[in-house]
């Protein structure tokens, strides 16, 4: 281990002559010692004696060996006389050597051991043989294989001496420590990080027993409570509470808690040593929960100043709130991340929700998506640049319309100037929207109106007829370019005297008179008929005079040729009027003349005129009646709508009883039934009409209803009248229902045709006229006649009546529909 040439030998060793052969055979104590497992008073010899030693001594060794290798250790003995030393295989791994590989001297050793460790580690061996310890014990590093330095725990003891008794043999081990080492380092360096922790702490720390004596503080506190150390050290922790119930209420509330493994964390008034109220955060823990014995420790943080401006913080936000709801523009505020931190009353009504519910939303939750994305495009450019942004945009309010909004927003910075958000208004802009787009739709209106249009417009000054402005179809019209139209004046292009003019100028100007009929002279020199409508408008404060202008020139000339017309056809009718004159005199006179003399002559004749004579006179005087009837029919016919009395208000039951009665005979000899149905309870049937053309209508209806009646079968006529709606009008629906002969689907149009005859004159006396005659008074009132399909479906009672032996429906139903009249009821 070391050189022992270099130390005095100061012990002796009687027994020089014990044996090792290179290991370890002996394990002695000091000279002359007698060993402990001697057989005492047995008579053996000393010779003996030494031989059951020897043996006991070498049963020892191995089982030594055993033992240290399985605790770990290394072996080492050292000749200290040769420098030789026998390493256990154990010791050679511990340095991370195969067995046999270290050398077996004392230098190999020497040589590990660092070189800072040396002179203790000689120090420590020199004391152990110079008697001073009675073991050598040292802990050095030793470098392994690797390279890495071990801590070892050597420890030896001199196991012999030679004549001169100077130690001869040491046996010693090697322990690796260094784990224990590198914990005791980690401990010390924790200890002291812990200490400076503590002495540079911002905040007071306190460690207190059980009974809340404080036994330990650092500076922090000293400077909190302005105490000196020693003097704040083992005194009760009431030196520092400001009042005894605090301090009996902390105890109370806080031991219990920290004593289960809890922490107390609350703000309490405290007191310093000049007697100075403070504000202090305490935070209490057990050092170990569940045993008190161990101590308690506090941190005491100093928050008056952060008290006093939570405070005087919490004053403002009040008087902020009270100022922001007092203000009537909805103001919101949101984070850097667009979520809505605070809204004033006025917001919370106009979007109809509670500033506790709006706390985290976005704009996503209140807007459509297409405009939160819009408004989120623009916050990211207000954080950006930090300039405050005014824009337009829109936002739903609480009644679930989409307004239109003015956004004012600012960004509000920390200390330091790094935005923490946004500060917005919102403005409900709506109503000027409203007006902008009406006001913008007005003018694109007018450009339409009065530029696109295709009509001729001119805007004219009344003050003195200046053209102001013209629009494209006017310059196209006038044949003037549309700059050369607009420098020009309206005397110059209007063909009547400029006094004239002027005058029709100042009548429009002055509301007088709006339609104006002029005749205009155009680029080319042609002058037109132009009728003029003028409607007053202001523009720029000043009243301009709006000219919309027609080209009536074909329509004069068309009026023009209408007038001749009418006074051709004025002339017509009075040559037809003279000629039906003609017709009802001298046509029917020589009718009745013929008629009368063959009467005469059948009366003369008297007997003397047999069978075909009379038959002759028959027919003849049978044509000249038909003829004389057909002539009345064409009259009649000819006179509907020509000679007809202004329409007034016709309630429908009068023309229909006029012409039930008149057909009072003719209904009785036929043996029929005419019923009536009106309208409901409450409803009169009136009509625009001629009473009288009225009355030939339903009588020529309801008298072929009971003419063309089924041999045998008495005649059923029903008439109902009931209000309907034709294309959005509303009208009365008269149906005239019978149970005759009927008219066959192809001949339901050709019936309404003069002269037109569905039976022969000995079936049915009749001239074919009637049925046209209906139709004119029908569409003469503006409505229309039709023969209708029969119902399958009869309602009311009676309905057999109108159903023929096999049950199907017979007879006919001519329908008609008059425009309608309220009624006077």
């Amino acid at each position: 281990m070391v050189n022992t040439t270099a130390l005095s030998p100061l012990m002796e060793c009687p027994e020089q002559d014990a044996s090792r052969s290179g290991l370890l055979q002996t394990v002695a104590g000091p000279p002359n010692a007698t060993p402990s497992n001697a057989a005492p008073g047995t008579g053996r010899t000393p010779r003996t004696r030494l031989r059951w030693r020897r043996g006991r001594q070498a049963a020892a060794v191995p089982r030594l060996y055993q033992a240290t290798d399985a605790a770990g250790d290394g072996l080492w003995d050292w000749d200290m006389a040769s420098g030789a030393v026998w390493y256990s295989p154990r010791w050679q791994t511990m340095l991370g050597f195969t067995p046999g590989e270290v050398p077996p001297h004392v230098e190999f050793w020497r040589s590990r051991v660092h070189p800072d460790d040396l002179p203790l580690v000689e120090a420590a061996l020199a004391a152990h043989l110079s008697g001073e310890r009675p073991v050598y014990e040292c802990e050095h590093r030793v470098r392994a294989k690797s390279g890495a330095w071990l801590w070892i725990l050597d420890r030896g003891r001199v196991m012999s001496w030679d004549a001169e008794r100077r130690p001869s043999r040491m046996i010693g081990t090697h322990v690796d420590i260094t784990a224990r080492k590198r914990i005791e380092e980690e401990l010390a360096e924790s200890r002291l990080q812990l200490d400076a922790i503590l002495d540079n702490a911002p905040v007071g720390v306190l460690l207190v027993d059980r009974d809340r004596v404080i036994r330990r503080v650092n500076k922090s506190v000293a400077a909190t409570f302005q105490h000196r150390l020693e003097d704040i050290v083992g005194c009760s922790a009431r030196v520092i509470y400001g009042d005894d119930g605090v301090f009996e209420e902390v105890g109370r509330r806080a031991y219990p808690r920290m004593e289960a493994g809890g922490q107390f964390d609350e703000e309490v008034a405290m007191r310093r040593a000049d007697g100075a109220g403070i504000r202090c955060r305490l935070i209490g823990r057990s050092v170990k929960a569940g045993d008190p014995e161990r101590g308690y420790v506090w941190v005491v943080e100093d928050v008056t100043v952060r008290w006093r401006a939570e405070q005087a913080l919490n004053d403002r936000a009040g008087f902020q709130r009270v100022l922001l709801d007092t203000v009537p523009v909805p103001i919101f505020v949101q984070d850097v991340m667009g979520h809505y931190v605070d809204a004033n009353s006025a917001f919370e009504r106009w979007m109809g929700i509670d500033r506790q519910a709006l706390f985290g939303r976005t704009v996503f939750d209140l807007a459509p998506p297409h405009i939160a994305e819009a408004d989120e495009a623009v916050d990211k450019a207000l954080l950006a640049d930090q300039k405050p942004q005014s824009y337009e945009t829109q936002l739903r309010c609480a009644d679930g319309t989409l307004r239109d909004v003015l956004f004012s927003k600012a960004v509000y910075c920390r200390t330091g100037g790094k935005p923490a958000g946004i500060v917005g208004a919102v403005m409900d802009i709506s109503e000027r929207k409203h007006a902008e787009q009406a006001l913008l739709e007005r003018q694109q209106l007018f450009e339409q109106i009065f530029v696109a249009s295709c009509a001729v417009k001119l805007l004219v000054d009344p003050a003195d007829g200046r053209i102001v402005d013209a629009n494209p179809a006017a310059a196209e019209f006038y044949g003037y370019p549309l700059d050369r139209l607009r420098s020009m004046h309206i005397q110059d292009i209007n063909a009547a005297p400029r006094t004239e003019v002027e005058r029709d100028l100042h009548h429009a100007g002055s509301a007088g008179q709006r339609h104006f009929q002029f005749r205009h002279r155009l680029a080319s020199g042609e002058v037109r008929d132009v009728e003029v409508y003028i409607s007053n408008i202001v523009v720029h404060g000043r009243t301009m005079l709006m000219s919309l202008i027609h080209d009536i020139t074909e329509r004069c000339l068309a009026a023009d040729a209408l007038r001749r017309k009418t006074r051709e056809l004025e002339r017509s009718n009075a040559e037809l009027e003279a000629f039906a004159y003609v017709a009802s005199h001298d046509l029917r006179q020589p009718l009745r003349v013929i008629t009368s003399y063959l009467t005469l002559l059948e009366r003369g004749l008297g007997t003397s005129l047999d069978e075909e004579a009379r038959e002759c006179i028959d027919f003849a005087r049978d044509g000249a009646q038909r003829m004389d009837r057909l002539i009345v029919d064409l009259l009649e016919y000819s006179r509907v709508g020509r000679k007809a009395k202004p329409f007034r208000p016709v309630p429908l039951e009068e023309p229909l009883r006029l012409a039930l009665l008149n057909l009072e005979v003719a209904v009785q000899d036929a043996g029929a039934t005419v019923t009536v149905e009106m309208a409901g309870v409450g409803m009169t049937p009136t009509v625009a009409g001629d009473d009288n053309e009225l009355m030939r209508l339903f009588q020529n209806l309801i008298g072929n209803a009971v003419k063309y009646r089924e041999p045998g079968r008495s005649p059923i006529v029903r008439v109902a009248v009931a209000a309907d709606r034709q294309d959005g009008v509303a009208v009365w629906r008269i149906d005239i229902r019978d149970n005759g002969i009927g008219i066959a689907a192809e001949d339901r149009e050709r019936v309404f045709g003069i002269f037109q005859r569905l039976h022969r004159r000995d079936e049915y006396e009749g001239t074919g006229v009637g049925l046209a005659v209906c139709k004119k008074i029908v569409e003469h009132h503006g409505g229309r006649l039709w023969v209708a399909d029969l119902p399958w479906d009869l309602p009311g009672e009676g309905a057999d009546d109108l159903r023929g032996e096999d049950g199907r429906p017979c007879g006919s139903l001519f329908r008609m529909v008059l425009p309608a009249l309220p009624s006077p009821q």
